[in-house]
């Protein structure tokens, strides 16, 4: 038993300080650290002996070349006239673009898009514009260049309509606009802008449309409007903008305002105009008697004019309509007359008679040498178009009628 100590409690051993330093002097512990450091110096001075090891370095990893395929863009132009400054103008969006996407070496250049001399405020008649965006939908392009907003279209309707079939494509057409810096799909920020800028555009195309047609109604005012012959037969406008009489078309007009004076419908010329293989003022081969009627209702061929017969209405369709809301303008003696005032008050009477009211008389033959017509457009204009089966003499005798209408202009 251990010995208790006065108190009562159990009797404590002292620790004895010689001990406890005999135990901290180096064991068998220490000594196999030592053994280890020895071994280590061993094997260290045997690999420097030449039997040591080859370190290999690690190698470089190789990446993956991925070749991306060319982004196929496209371009758009547009311009609203056919006027020498906008032709211009036109030539030089194509050749911007088209440099400016066959210079870019991840470019591939799908089409250059173009609709020259056609109004932005309606697709309906931008035949290149259509195109374009079959060819989107088709997936053919990713990237579309423009100009400007005004370039891509002067109708918001139509402007963001288009914007938003392309960005619903899979992948999505992106729309770069040139002069505002901005793309289609930008973000909200962009497509804010877009939709702000496209509504200015069309109201600068609304106030250049108010502006012409302030422009024309002066002038009707005035009786200096200059109206389009583009389907008048019988006239045309010289390369200085001059009215002049067409003498070949001139006696078929004569010969229709004849005919009704000696009896005949307007049916019946028509059918008589068909049969003898003349063409109508569209250049058709098959006569209407509505045509016919609107010739012999027509004043411009008594020398007067009636301006603002009918006006558009609307500046985005550009349809014209009849005019029953807006002043007209008439202007007697106007230019040159194919048919006298006397007889055209004479063919009016007859026309607002009664079928059976009329007298009737057997139509007689058109002269084949009158039915040459004059192209009033294009590169052509100015020429005649002569039938092949003439004779010799027949177009001498056109030529002969030719220059004496000229002399006595």
């Amino acid at each position: 038993m251990k010995p208790v100590d006065q108190k009562g409690g159990n009797h404590r051993e002292k620790n004895d300080p010689y001990e406890i330093d005999t135990v901290r002097q180096p064991t068998e512990r220490s000594v196999r650290r030592e053994e280890a450091r020895r071994s280590l110096r061993e094997a260290l001075e045997q690999n420097h002996g030449g039997s040591g090891v080859i370190v290999i370095p690690p190698q470089p990893r190789q990446e993956k070349i991925t070749s991306f395929p060319k982004l196929r863009v496209a371009a758009y132009c547009r311009v609203s006239t056919q006027e020498e400054q906008q032709i211009g103008s036109f030539e030089m969006q194509v050749h911007h673009f088209r440099q400016k996407i066959e210079s870019n070496p991840t470019w591939e250049l799908v089409e250059i898009y173009q609709d020259e001399g056609i109004s932005g405020t309606s697709v309906a008649k931008r035949l290149g514009f259509q195109k374009m965006m079959t060819d989107a939908v088709n997936g053919k392009i990713d990237l579309i260049l423009t100009k400007g907003i005004s370039r891509f279209g002067r109708n918001i309707v139509d402007i963001l309509n288009n914007l938003r079939i392309l960005s619903t494509l899979n992948p999505p057409v992106t729309v770069s606009f040139e002069m505002e810096g901005i793309t289609s799909t930008g973000g909200g920020s962009s497509n804010l802008l877009i939709a702000i800028l496209s509504a200015l555009a069309e109201l600068e195309s609304q106030q250049k449309s108010e502006a012409i047609k302030a422009g024309i109604r002066w002038r009707m005012a005035e009786g200096i409007y200059k109206f389009s012959v583009h389907n008048t037969l019988g006239y045309y406008r010289d390369h200085f903008g001059r009215l002049v009489i067409e003498p070949t078309e001139a006696k078929i007009v004569a010969y229709i305002y004849q005919s009704c004076l000696e009896g005949a419908t307007p049916g019946e010329i028509a059918a008589s105009l068909t049969k003898q293989h003349i063409k109508s003022p569209m250049g058709r081969s098959c006569w209407q008697d509505g045509t016919v009627r609107s010739i012999l209702r027509n004043e411009k061929y008594c020398g007067d004019a009636l301006m603002q017969k009918t006006y558009t209405k609307d500046f985005r369709t550009h349809q014209s309509v009849k005019n029953t809301d807006l002043n007209m303008y008439f202007k007697e003696n106007h230019h040159r007359a194919i048919i006298s005032h006397e007889d055209w008050n004479r063919v009016q009477a007859l026309l607002n008679l009664r079928p059976h009211e009329r007298p009737s008389s057997p139509l007689r033959q058109l002269s084949d040498h009158f039915t040459v017509s004059r192209i009033k457009d294009g590169l052509f204009k100015g020429y005649m178009i002569l039938d092949p089966r003439w004779t010799a003499q027949e177009r001498a005798q056109l030529r002969q009628l030719l220059n004496g209408a000229h002399e006595t202009e």
